[in-house]
Protein backbone atom coordinates (compact mmCIF):
# COMPACT_ATOMS: atom_id res chain seq x y z
CA UNK A 1 0.00 0.00 0.00
CA UNK A 2 1.28 3.45 -0.97
CA UNK A 3 0.02 6.71 0.48
CA UNK A 4 -0.13 9.91 -1.54
CA UNK A 5 -0.70 13.55 -0.61
CA UNK A 6 -3.31 15.18 -2.85
CA UNK A 7 -3.26 18.97 -2.90
CA UNK A 8 -6.22 20.90 -4.35
CA UNK A 9 -5.01 23.96 -6.25
CA UNK A 10 -6.34 26.61 -8.61
CA UNK A 11 -4.94 24.58 -11.55
CA UNK A 12 -5.98 21.06 -10.56
CA UNK A 13 -4.75 18.37 -8.18
CA UNK A 14 -1.08 17.79 -7.38
CA UNK A 15 -0.08 14.34 -6.11
CA UNK A 16 3.08 13.46 -4.17
CA UNK A 17 4.39 10.39 -2.36
CA UNK A 18 3.85 10.80 1.38
CA UNK A 19 7.09 9.10 2.45
CA UNK A 20 9.58 10.26 -0.19
CA UNK A 21 7.97 13.53 -1.25
CA UNK A 22 8.38 12.61 -4.91
CA UNK A 23 5.98 14.25 -7.34
CA UNK A 24 3.74 11.58 -8.91
CA UNK A 25 0.77 13.24 -10.64
CA UNK A 26 -0.52 16.50 -12.06
CA UNK A 27 -4.26 16.16 -12.61
CA UNK A 28 -5.19 19.22 -14.63
CA UNK A 29 -8.34 21.23 -13.96
CA UNK A 30 -8.13 24.83 -15.22
CA UNK A 31 -11.26 25.78 -13.30
CA UNK A 32 -9.70 25.04 -9.92
CA UNK A 33 -10.74 22.48 -7.32
CA UNK A 34 -13.36 22.90 -4.58
CA UNK A 35 -11.64 22.46 -1.22
CA UNK A 36 -14.07 19.94 0.32
CA UNK A 37 -15.03 18.14 -2.88
CA UNK A 38 -12.05 16.08 -4.05
CA UNK A 39 -10.31 12.82 -3.19
CA UNK A 40 -10.53 9.13 -4.16
CA UNK A 41 -13.83 7.52 -5.10
CA UNK A 42 -13.03 3.86 -4.51
CA UNK A 43 -11.30 2.30 -1.47
CA UNK A 44 -8.40 1.09 -3.62
CA UNK A 45 -7.55 4.60 -4.77
CA UNK A 46 -7.82 3.85 -8.50
CA UNK A 47 -9.90 6.93 -9.35
CA UNK A 48 -9.49 10.55 -8.20
CA UNK A 49 -12.42 12.97 -8.41
CA UNK A 50 -12.77 16.73 -8.07
CA UNK A 51 -15.53 19.32 -8.33
CA UNK A 52 -14.67 22.59 -10.04
CA UNK A 53 -14.57 25.59 -7.76
CA UNK A 54 -16.51 28.00 -9.98
CA UNK A 55 -18.70 25.77 -12.16
CA UNK A 56 -21.26 23.00 -11.70
CA UNK A 57 -18.88 20.37 -13.11
CA UNK A 58 -17.03 17.38 -11.73
CA UNK A 59 -14.23 15.26 -13.19
CA UNK A 60 -12.63 11.86 -12.59
CA UNK A 61 -9.02 10.83 -13.29
CA UNK A 62 -7.33 7.43 -13.30
CA UNK A 63 -4.07 9.12 -12.19
CA UNK A 64 -3.38 10.30 -15.74
CA UNK A 65 -2.95 13.97 -16.62
CA UNK A 66 -6.25 14.41 -18.45
CA UNK A 67 -9.62 13.47 -16.92
CA UNK A 68 -11.25 10.27 -18.11
CA UNK A 69 -14.76 11.42 -17.19
CA UNK A 70 -16.42 14.80 -17.02
CA UNK A 71 -20.07 15.66 -16.35
CA UNK A 72 -22.32 18.49 -15.25
CA UNK A 73 -24.07 18.83 -11.90
CA UNK A 74 -27.49 20.34 -11.06
CA UNK A 75 -25.91 23.37 -9.39
CA UNK A 76 -22.65 24.55 -7.85
CA UNK A 77 -21.44 21.86 -5.43
CA UNK A 78 -19.40 22.85 -2.37
CA UNK A 79 -18.90 19.43 -0.73
CA UNK A 80 -18.87 15.85 -2.01
CA UNK A 81 -18.28 12.42 -0.45
CA UNK A 82 -18.85 8.75 -1.30
CA UNK A 83 -20.01 5.72 0.65
CA UNK A 84 -17.25 3.28 1.72
CA UNK A 85 -18.16 0.88 -1.10
CA UNK A 86 -18.41 3.73 -3.67
CA UNK A 87 -22.03 2.81 -4.40
CA UNK A 88 -23.51 6.17 -3.38
CA UNK A 89 -22.44 9.76 -3.98
CA UNK A 90 -23.39 12.55 -1.56
CA UNK A 91 -23.12 16.17 -2.69
CA UNK A 92 -23.86 19.39 -0.84
CA UNK A 93 -24.69 22.52 -2.82
CA UNK A 94 -24.15 26.23 -2.31
CA UNK A 95 -27.91 26.58 -1.82
CA UNK A 96 -27.88 24.13 1.11
CA UNK A 97 -29.44 21.28 -0.89
CA UNK A 98 -28.15 17.76 -0.30
CA UNK A 99 -28.12 15.26 -3.21
CA UNK A 100 -27.72 11.47 -3.15
CA UNK A 101 -26.96 9.56 -6.37
CA UNK A 102 -26.51 5.87 -7.13
CA UNK A 103 -23.19 5.55 -8.93
CA UNK A 104 -23.96 2.50 -11.07
CA UNK A 105 -27.08 3.99 -12.69
CA UNK A 106 -26.73 7.72 -12.07
CA UNK A 107 -30.18 7.71 -10.43
CA UNK A 108 -30.92 10.67 -8.19
CA UNK A 109 -32.26 8.91 -5.10
CA UNK A 110 -32.94 11.88 -2.83
CA UNK A 111 -32.51 15.66 -2.75
CA UNK A 112 -33.81 18.05 -0.11
CA UNK A 113 -32.94 21.45 1.44
CA UNK A 114 -30.80 20.22 4.32
CA UNK A 115 -29.44 23.67 5.32
CA UNK A 116 -30.22 27.35 4.85
CA UNK A 117 -26.75 28.19 3.50
CA UNK A 118 -24.00 26.33 1.65
CA UNK A 119 -22.91 22.90 2.89
CA UNK A 120 -19.25 23.15 3.86
CA UNK A 121 -18.44 19.46 4.42
CA UNK A 122 -20.00 15.98 4.30
CA UNK A 123 -18.79 13.11 6.46
CA UNK A 124 -19.86 9.48 5.90
CA UNK A 125 -19.25 6.94 8.67
CA UNK A 126 -16.83 4.09 7.94
CA UNK A 127 -19.66 1.53 8.10
CA UNK A 128 -21.95 3.58 5.86
CA UNK A 129 -24.61 3.79 8.56
CA UNK A 130 -24.98 7.55 8.88
CA UNK A 131 -23.80 10.80 7.34
CA UNK A 132 -23.01 14.19 8.86
CA UNK A 133 -23.38 17.54 7.11
CA UNK A 134 -21.90 20.88 8.20
CA UNK A 135 -22.98 24.25 6.88
CA UNK A 136 -22.21 27.95 6.82
CA UNK A 137 -25.47 28.44 8.72
CA UNK A 138 -23.56 27.23 11.86
CA UNK A 139 -25.54 23.98 12.15
CA UNK A 140 -24.60 20.30 11.87
CA UNK A 141 -27.07 17.52 10.97
CA UNK A 142 -26.71 13.76 11.47
CA UNK A 143 -28.80 11.46 9.26
CA UNK A 144 -29.47 7.74 9.49
CA UNK A 145 -28.77 6.63 5.95
CA UNK A 146 -31.25 3.76 6.11
CA UNK A 147 -34.05 6.15 7.08
CA UNK A 148 -33.08 8.66 4.40
CA UNK A 149 -33.17 6.07 1.60
CA UNK A 150 -36.11 4.08 2.93
CA UNK A 151 -38.53 6.89 3.76
CA UNK A 152 -40.25 8.63 0.88
CA UNK A 153 -41.15 11.62 3.05
CA UNK A 154 -39.00 14.53 4.08
CA UNK A 155 -35.53 13.50 5.24
CA UNK A 156 -35.14 14.44 8.89
CA UNK A 157 -31.91 14.27 10.89
CA UNK A 158 -31.94 12.30 14.12
CA UNK A 159 -29.54 14.90 15.60
CA UNK A 160 -29.19 18.61 14.86
CA UNK A 161 -26.34 20.43 16.58
CA UNK A 162 -26.40 24.22 16.81
CA UNK A 163 -23.68 24.93 19.39
CA UNK A 164 -21.52 27.05 17.06
CA UNK A 165 -22.22 30.73 16.52
CA UNK A 166 -20.52 31.06 13.12
CA UNK A 167 -20.03 28.90 10.04
CA UNK A 168 -18.93 25.30 10.65
CA UNK A 169 -15.89 24.76 8.43
CA UNK A 170 -14.77 21.19 9.13
CA UNK A 171 -15.74 17.79 10.49
CA UNK A 172 -13.75 14.83 11.76
CA UNK A 173 -14.85 11.40 12.89
CA UNK A 174 -13.26 9.95 16.03
CA UNK A 175 -13.48 6.19 15.99
CA UNK A 176 -11.05 3.76 17.56
CA UNK A 177 -10.42 1.29 20.33
CA UNK A 178 -9.79 4.09 22.82
CA UNK A 179 -13.30 5.53 22.49
CA UNK A 180 -16.32 3.35 23.43
CA UNK A 181 -18.67 5.78 21.67
CA UNK A 182 -18.87 7.32 18.22
CA UNK A 183 -17.78 10.95 18.35
CA UNK A 184 -17.82 13.72 15.74
CA UNK A 185 -15.55 16.76 16.05
CA UNK A 186 -16.66 20.09 14.56
CA UNK A 187 -14.58 23.21 13.90
CA UNK A 188 -15.93 26.68 13.25
CA UNK A 189 -15.05 30.25 12.42
CA UNK A 190 -16.16 31.14 15.95
CA UNK A 191 -12.73 29.87 17.12
CA UNK A 192 -13.97 26.75 18.81
CA UNK A 193 -13.75 22.99 18.44
CA UNK A 194 -16.51 20.79 19.82
CA UNK A 195 -16.95 17.06 20.37
CA UNK A 196 -20.41 15.46 20.02
CA UNK A 197 -21.66 12.00 20.96
CA UNK A 198 -23.45 10.50 17.95
CA UNK A 199 -25.36 8.00 20.10
CA UNK A 200 -26.98 10.51 22.45
CA UNK A 201 -26.55 13.71 20.46
CA UNK A 202 -25.12 15.46 23.52
CA UNK A 203 -22.07 17.78 23.46
CA UNK A 204 -19.02 16.34 25.18
CA UNK A 205 -16.23 18.93 25.32
CA UNK A 206 -15.66 22.42 23.90
CA UNK A 207 -12.27 23.99 23.31
CA UNK A 208 -11.62 27.64 22.42
CA UNK A 209 -8.84 28.25 19.92
CA UNK A 210 -6.73 31.39 19.38
CA UNK A 211 -7.94 31.80 15.77
CA UNK A 212 -10.58 30.64 13.33
CA UNK A 213 -10.62 26.89 12.73
CA UNK A 214 -10.22 25.91 9.07
CA UNK A 215 -9.56 22.17 9.21
CA UNK A 216 -9.69 19.09 11.45
CA UNK A 217 -8.14 15.66 11.16
CA UNK A 218 -8.11 12.74 13.61
CA UNK A 219 -5.52 10.03 14.08
CA UNK A 220 -6.39 6.34 13.74
CA UNK A 221 -6.44 5.81 17.51
CA UNK A 222 -8.88 8.72 18.05
CA UNK A 223 -6.75 9.89 20.96
CA UNK A 224 -5.47 12.98 19.13
CA UNK A 225 -7.20 15.65 17.05
CA UNK A 226 -5.23 17.94 14.74
CA UNK A 227 -6.46 21.49 14.23
CA UNK A 228 -5.52 23.83 11.37
CA UNK A 229 -6.23 27.43 12.31
CA UNK A 230 -6.01 30.89 10.82
CA UNK A 231 -2.97 32.14 12.68
CA UNK A 232 -0.48 29.90 10.91
CA UNK A 233 -0.82 27.31 13.62
CA UNK A 234 -1.15 23.55 13.46
CA UNK A 235 -1.67 21.95 16.86
CA UNK A 236 -2.97 18.74 18.36
CA UNK A 237 -5.60 18.27 21.06
CA UNK A 238 -5.87 15.25 23.32
CA UNK A 239 -9.45 14.02 22.89
CA UNK A 240 -9.65 12.73 26.47
CA UNK A 241 -9.17 16.13 28.13
CA UNK A 242 -9.02 18.46 25.10
CA UNK A 243 -5.82 19.99 26.42
CA UNK A 244 -3.55 21.63 23.83
CA UNK A 245 -0.17 20.15 23.02
CA UNK A 246 2.73 22.09 24.55
CA UNK A 247 4.76 21.61 21.32
CA UNK A 248 2.73 22.81 18.33
CA UNK A 249 3.81 22.28 14.74
CA UNK A 250 5.77 25.44 13.95
CA UNK A 251 6.76 26.39 10.42
CA UNK A 252 3.79 27.61 8.41
CA UNK A 253 3.45 31.23 7.38
CA UNK A 254 -0.06 32.59 7.13
CA UNK A 255 -3.34 30.80 7.69
CA UNK A 256 -3.33 26.99 7.60
CA UNK A 257 -6.30 25.91 5.45
CA UNK A 258 -6.38 22.15 5.86
CA UNK A 259 -4.69 19.11 7.41
CA UNK A 260 -4.81 15.35 6.88
CA UNK A 261 -3.44 12.35 8.78
CA UNK A 262 -1.84 9.19 7.41
CA UNK A 263 -3.36 5.75 7.99
CA UNK A 264 -0.96 4.86 10.81
CA UNK A 265 -0.90 8.36 12.31
CA UNK A 266 2.86 8.78 11.85
CA UNK A 267 2.61 11.64 9.34
CA UNK A 268 0.36 14.65 8.91
CA UNK A 269 0.11 16.99 5.91
CA UNK A 270 -1.01 20.62 6.04
CA UNK A 271 -1.19 23.54 3.61
CA UNK A 272 -1.12 27.33 3.53
CA UNK A 273 -0.99 30.03 0.86
CA UNK A 274 2.61 31.04 1.45
CA UNK A 275 4.60 27.82 1.91
CA UNK A 276 2.25 25.41 0.09
CA UNK A 277 2.24 21.90 1.60
CA UNK A 278 4.24 20.62 4.55
CA UNK A 279 4.54 17.04 5.77
CA UNK A 280 5.22 16.53 9.48
CA UNK A 281 6.35 13.59 11.56
CA UNK A 282 3.95 13.34 14.49
CA UNK A 283 6.46 11.69 16.84
CA UNK A 284 9.02 14.50 16.64
CA UNK A 285 6.68 17.27 15.37
CA UNK A 286 9.28 18.19 12.76
CA UNK A 287 8.67 19.11 9.13
CA UNK A 288 10.16 16.32 7.03
CA UNK A 289 9.13 17.62 3.58
CA UNK A 290 7.86 20.76 1.88
CA UNK A 291 5.94 20.11 -1.33
CA UNK A 292 5.24 22.35 -4.37
CA UNK A 293 7.18 25.26 -2.89
CA UNK A 294 8.51 26.33 -6.29
CA UNK A 295 5.15 26.12 -8.08
CA UNK A 296 3.05 29.20 -8.73
CA UNK A 297 -0.17 27.68 -7.39
CA UNK A 298 -2.58 28.38 -4.56
CA UNK A 299 -3.26 25.33 -2.39
CA UNK A 300 -6.67 25.27 -0.68
CA UNK A 301 -6.82 21.79 0.88
CA UNK A 302 -4.91 18.51 1.26
CA UNK A 303 -5.93 14.85 1.48
CA UNK A 304 -3.89 11.74 2.23
CA UNK A 305 -5.14 8.78 0.20
CA UNK A 306 -3.92 5.22 -0.11
CA UNK A 307 -3.49 3.32 -3.35
CA UNK A 308 -3.64 -0.45 -3.09
CA UNK A 309 -1.85 -2.64 -5.65
CA UNK A 310 -3.85 -4.87 -7.98
CA UNK A 311 -7.21 -3.47 -6.99
CA UNK A 312 -10.04 -3.72 -9.55
CA UNK A 313 -11.30 -0.44 -10.89
CA UNK A 314 -14.77 0.96 -10.57
CA UNK A 315 -17.51 -0.47 -12.77
CA UNK A 316 -18.73 1.96 -15.44
CA UNK A 317 -20.88 4.63 -13.82
CA UNK A 318 -23.49 6.79 -15.48
CA UNK A 319 -23.99 10.59 -15.60
CA UNK A 320 -25.89 11.95 -12.63
CA UNK A 321 -29.56 12.52 -13.32
CA UNK A 322 -31.37 15.69 -12.34
CA UNK A 323 -34.78 14.10 -11.69
CA UNK A 324 -35.63 11.89 -8.73
CA UNK A 325 -35.65 8.14 -9.43
CA UNK A 326 -38.30 5.63 -8.47
CA UNK A 327 -38.31 3.81 -5.12
CA UNK A 328 -37.50 0.35 -6.55
CA UNK A 329 -34.16 1.65 -7.86
CA UNK A 330 -32.92 2.50 -4.38
CA UNK A 331 -30.22 0.19 -2.98
CA UNK A 332 -30.77 -1.90 0.12
CA UNK A 333 -29.04 -0.31 3.13
CA UNK A 334 -28.61 -1.99 6.49
CA UNK A 335 -30.14 -0.23 9.44
CA UNK A 336 -27.52 -1.65 11.81
CA UNK A 337 -24.49 0.50 12.54
CA UNK A 338 -22.08 0.68 15.45
CA UNK A 339 -23.48 3.66 17.31
CA UNK A 340 -25.92 3.79 20.19
CA UNK A 341 -26.60 0.02 20.04
CA UNK A 342 -22.93 -0.88 20.38
CA UNK A 343 -22.38 1.62 23.17
CA UNK A 344 -25.37 0.22 25.05
CA UNK A 345 -24.15 -3.35 24.57
CA UNK A 346 -20.65 -2.50 25.81
CA UNK A 347 -21.91 -0.67 28.88
CA UNK A 348 -24.48 -3.34 29.72
CA UNK A 349 -21.96 -6.18 29.31
CA UNK A 350 -20.89 -6.47 32.98
CA UNK A 351 -24.52 -6.51 34.13
CA UNK A 352 -25.82 -9.18 31.77
CA UNK A 353 -23.88 -11.96 33.50
CA UNK A 354 -25.89 -12.03 36.71
CA UNK A 355 -27.98 -15.11 37.51
CA UNK A 356 -31.13 -13.05 37.91
CA UNK A 357 -31.04 -11.65 34.35
CA UNK A 358 -30.06 -15.02 32.86
CA UNK A 359 -32.90 -16.77 34.66
CA UNK A 360 -35.30 -14.14 33.40
CA UNK A 361 -34.08 -14.54 29.81
CA UNK A 362 -34.39 -18.34 30.03
CA UNK A 363 -37.90 -18.04 31.43
CA UNK A 364 -38.93 -15.72 28.55
CA UNK A 365 -37.34 -18.08 26.01
CA UNK A 366 -39.25 -21.02 27.46
CA UNK A 367 -42.49 -19.09 27.32
CA UNK A 368 -41.92 -18.15 23.68
CA UNK A 369 -41.06 -21.78 22.82
CA UNK A 370 -44.37 -22.89 24.31
CA UNK A 371 -46.32 -20.49 22.10
CA UNK A 372 -48.85 -22.49 20.02
CA UNK A 373 -48.80 -22.36 16.25
CA UNK A 374 -51.34 -20.19 14.46
CA UNK A 375 -54.69 -21.89 14.01
CA UNK A 376 -54.15 -24.55 16.72
CA UNK A 377 -55.93 -24.97 20.06
CA UNK A 378 -54.39 -26.04 23.37
CA UNK A 379 -57.61 -26.97 25.10
CA UNK A 380 -58.31 -25.90 28.66
CA UNK A 381 -54.78 -24.48 29.23
CA UNK A 382 -54.96 -21.98 26.36
CA UNK A 383 -56.04 -19.08 28.56
CA UNK A 384 -53.30 -19.78 31.10
CA UNK A 385 -50.67 -19.89 28.35
CA UNK A 386 -51.96 -16.62 26.88
CA UNK A 387 -51.66 -14.94 30.28
CA UNK A 388 -48.13 -16.31 30.63
CA UNK A 389 -47.11 -14.94 27.24
CA UNK A 390 -48.61 -11.54 28.02
CA UNK A 391 -46.65 -11.44 31.27
CA UNK A 392 -43.47 -12.35 29.38
CA UNK A 393 -44.02 -9.52 26.90
CA UNK A 394 -44.57 -7.05 29.71
CA UNK A 395 -41.37 -8.28 31.35
CA UNK A 396 -39.43 -7.74 28.14
CA UNK A 397 -40.77 -4.19 27.87
CA UNK A 398 -39.80 -3.47 31.48
CA UNK A 399 -36.27 -4.76 30.98
CA UNK A 400 -35.90 -2.71 27.79
CA UNK A 401 -36.92 0.40 29.69
CA UNK A 402 -34.50 -0.40 32.52
CA UNK A 403 -31.66 -0.92 30.03
CA UNK A 404 -32.42 2.41 28.37
CA UNK A 405 -32.47 4.25 31.71
CA UNK A 406 -29.24 2.54 32.78
CA UNK A 407 -27.54 3.57 29.54
CA UNK A 408 -28.61 7.20 30.00
CA UNK A 409 -27.37 7.15 33.61
CA UNK A 410 -24.01 5.67 32.67
CA UNK A 411 -23.60 8.20 29.86
CA UNK A 412 -24.38 11.12 32.17
CA UNK A 413 -21.92 9.83 34.76
CA UNK A 414 -19.31 9.49 32.02
CA UNK A 415 -19.89 13.10 30.98
CA UNK A 416 -19.62 14.23 34.62
CA UNK A 417 -16.36 12.33 35.02
CA UNK A 418 -14.93 13.94 31.89
CA UNK A 419 -16.02 17.38 33.08
CA UNK A 420 -14.44 16.83 36.53
CA UNK A 421 -11.21 15.61 34.93
CA UNK A 422 -11.13 18.70 32.74
CA UNK A 423 -11.80 20.96 35.75
CA UNK A 424 -9.11 19.27 37.83
CA UNK A 425 -6.66 19.63 34.95
CA UNK A 426 -7.42 23.33 34.68
CA UNK A 427 -7.04 23.79 38.44
CA UNK A 428 -3.68 22.00 38.48
CA UNK A 429 -2.42 24.29 35.73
Amino acid sequence: MTEYVLAASDHGILGSDLRSGAFVANLEDPGGVQANAFGCIDPGGEHVFAVQANKALWQVWDWSKKPTYRASLPEKITAMAFSPDAALCFAGAASGTLYIWMMSTGTLLRCWPAHFREISQILVSSDGGFLVTASADSSVHVYNLADVLGDAGAAKPFHSWSGHSLAVTSLAFLGGSSTPRQVVATGSLDRSVRLWDVGTGKPLITRSMPAQVHGLSAGPSASELFVASGNGGLCSLATSSFSADSCPYVGHTGAVHSCATSCDGSRIASCSDVDRVRVWETRTRQCVAQLHASRDVKISAVRIVRKLPQMPGLPPFQPFQRMLGSAHEMPSVSRCFSGRDTALKNRMGPYTKTDEILDHVQWISGAEAAKPAAGTSTGDGEQDLGALLEEARQGQARWAKVAHQLYELLTERGLDTEAKALANGGASR
